[in-house]
């Protein structure tokens, strides 16, 4: 389990730098105030995905707390798609 940890540590951080390096490539096409709203949200999306996966290898009682953090998401996720369309 240690090396699915790993795994999903280091998608995290390459997610980050990734969306870091798309607004670096592309600054032209993104102004400074939706570059700090990507950032923003990113970040606070790898902060989530980074506890989630922490408390998922911590105990039993973690991984029942990450199924349920998922389902809310989903849920909420299609709840949303349906408000903004």
């Amino acid at each position: 389990m240690d090396n699915t940890k790993k795994v999903l540590n280091f998608y995290g951080i390459f997610v980050v730098i990734s969306w870091a390096l798309m607004f670096i490539i592309h600054n032209e096409i993104y102004t400074t105030e939706k570059i700090i709203q990507g950032m923003t949200f990113i970040c606070i999306a790898a902060t989530i995905f980074f506890i989630l996966v922490h408390l998922y290898h911590k105990s039993k009682t973690g991984q029942i707390i990450v199924l349920l953090s998922l389902g809310f998401l989903f849920i909420l996720s299609c709840v949303g798609m349906f408000v903004v369309a």
